[in-house]
């Protein structure tokens, strides 16, 4: 997980979902991620299954989770 967030551009609406998906700290559907971050639902669905390839989301049955801390997310930034 360490080098999959390393490797993701904080300008990217991949990283903006990531961490939208930290700080929230539950599940979300893609369509509630879509409204809070004024994103189209289809590239936030698309950006979603490319997050969950590289294991930093996972999909449960209440909505996608976040496997990055607010902690990785802080460090990601700070360190980049």
């Amino acid at each position: 997980m360490e080098a999959a967030l390393k490797e993701l551009d904080p300008e990217t609406s991949a990283f903006k979902i990531l961490v939208h998906l930290t700080f929230k700290d539950r599940p979300m559907k893609p369509i509630d991620i879509a409204r809070a971050l004024g994103a189209n639902s289809s590239s936030v669905r698309a950006r979603l299954a490319e997050l969950k390839q590289k294991e930093l989301v996972e999909n449960t049955v209440e909505g996608y989770v976040a496997l990055t801390t607010s902690y990785d997310v802080l460090m990601k930034l700070f360190k980049a």
